[in-house]
């Protein structure tokens, strides 16, 4: 109960007495409820990693999914003349040609996951064309007419392209983006959790440089009050002029050091609005952050237990499975490399020429093997399958050095989160003696036993003791975020 009492006390002097600013009043909780749903920084880490997934998604989509696209033209009309010869004829005509052409297709294309591409295209055809054509008749005699000619066709074609002797690079794309969304996914939550890290420490500035501030005031309050005595004895030459001035000069320090603390806690407020984005001008108190629970023993041993999930180890893994991969396939890219391609056609349609009627239908067909083996590069692929080699192992010693220290990294944290906890126990006792140790210099101080320059010396104390629990509590919810930020929740 008088740990209750003693952490409301130091949030009234905290955010009343000392705060003069007419402010709402904000908790942690709730700056960094506003710092991660509101503010810039935190929609940018969310927009991370949802620009992480949405590639994924399309990647996967283009994967499993067709991609089907209609192509085609308005009717193209041309006019084409020529001053030439017409076959069998002696001389020179002024010839005209025209066309009116109509081409449109639908497309599918599917990525296969053996790494090859099935397509089928389906293709409506129309071609009319008017052209001179000599005609001959029975006595030999030639005449020159326009001819139209109208082509019409439909054709389904099927194509299939595959690989051979090297791995899909469809299906290799898809599981690096798979793989970077969930990097994206642990990223995003060290990054909340060095956001709140940071608000924590914007937070925490305001509240310990009240206090400091207000230390400074009561230590310039106690130095101008020694001045003033040391005057009145330099007057009536009880001391010397070089006991005088350095009390002076000690009066001028303090004042020193309370402006610069006035500019600090000023800075310290600027910083905790740029955290929170507000605007310009705007600013919010702070009050006393409590501790809602304290981690329990059996969920200390289940985060210590559970170290092979953290993220650390997590994404590390991860970027070591993404190296290897690229070393495998691009060391499977080199050598002996071959493509399967076959081919169907299927063609149905008629020409029809000065009303006469004929059918033009094919089938067609085709099947190729092709290998290519490189016989020398220069040493430019072998360097290259190196390098993702080299880039594999480091991704591995990366990752076996994550694992040999995440266990102890944790099993740190937890205990330094222990350990916090309890010297803030020890801290709010000492702050309980030296209210009691307040409450008597003031007795003391009313009845005329002391001067108010002890007094003060009591209040300084008081503040002091203050401060050291907002530094041991800002050390407590650093430790808490740090523990937050290597474990899915």
């Amino acid at each position: 109960m008088k740990y209750v009492r003693y952490l409301l006390l130091i949030g009234c002097l905290v955010s009343g007495l000392y705060f003069t600013v007419d402010a709402a009043v904000l908790s942690l909780q709730d700056a960094i409820e506003i710092a991660v749903y509101k503010s810039n920084r935190g929609e940018i880490i969310e927009g991370d990693l949802e620009v992480a997934r949405q590639q994924y998604q399309a990647e996967r989509i283009n994967f499993y999914v067709p991609d089907i696209s209609i192509n085609g033209s308005l009717p193209v009309y041309s006019v084409t003349e020529n001053f030439d010869y017409l076959p069998g004829q002696t001389d020179k005509t002024q010839n005209k040609y025209t066309n009116m052409n109509f081409d449109a297709d639908i497309t599918l294309e599917q990525s296969l996951i053996t790494g090859g591409e099935f397509t089928i295209r389906s293709r409506l055809f129309n071609r009319e064309q008017e052209f001179p054509q000599v005609f001959r008749l029975q006595n030999d005699s030639t005449f020159i007419s326009d001819v139209t000619q109208i082509n019409k066709q439909g054709s389904v074609d099927f194509s299939f392209s595959q690989p051979l002797l090297k791995p899909s690079q469809p299906k290799n794309d898809l599981k690096n983006r798979r793989d970077d969304m969930h990097i994206a996914e642990y990223v995003n939550i060290e990054e909340l959790a060095n956001l709140k890290k940071e608000v924590v420490e914007a937070y925490f500035g305001v509240l310990q440089t009240e206090l400091q501030l207000s230390v400074k005031k009561f230590t310039t309050e106690s130095k101008l009050i020694q001045k003033n005595i040391d005057s009145a004895k330099f007057i009536d030459e009880i001391i010397s002029e070089e006991t005088w001035l350095t009390s002076a000069s000690e009066l001028i320090d303090a004042e020193l050091e309370q402006f610069d603390k006035e500019i600090e806690h000023r800075e310290k407020i600027r910083e905790l609005a740029q955290v929170l984005d507000l605007e310009d001008g705007e600013t919010v108190g702070t009050k006393m952050p409590v501790i809602a629970n304290h981690i329990s023993n059996g969920e200390k041993q289940r985060l210590i237990n559970n170290y092979e999930n953290s993220i650390p180890i997590l994404k590390a893994q991860l970027e070591y499975d993404k190296a290897e991969r690229q070393a495998n396939f691009t060391a499977s890219s080199h050598g002996l490399t071959g493509t399967l391609e076959a081919n169907y056609s299927l063609v149905r349609g008629d020409i029809e020429v000065q009303d006469e009627l004929s059918t033009n239908n094919t089938d067609s067909w085709g099947l190729s093997v092709n290998f290519t083996l490189p016989l020398w590069d220069g040493g430019a692929k072998g360097a290259e399958i190196k390098a993702a080699k080299l880039s594999s192992k480091k991704s591995k010693i990366e990752f076996e050095k994550t694992k040999k220290s995440a266990r102890s990294e944790i099993s740190s944290l937890v205990n330094k989160l222990d350990i916090s906890y309890n010297k803030l126990q020890v801290i709010t006792k000492q702050i309980e003696l030296a209210q009691n140790k307040l409450d008597i210099a003031k007795y003391r101080m009313e009845d005329g036993q002391i001067s108010r320059i002890e007094f003060l010396e009591s209040e300084v104390y008081f503040l002091e003791t203050q401060d050291k629990y907002l530094e041991e509590l800002k050390t407590y919810f650093n430790t808490k975020f740090d523990i937050e930020g290597r474990y899915i929740s």
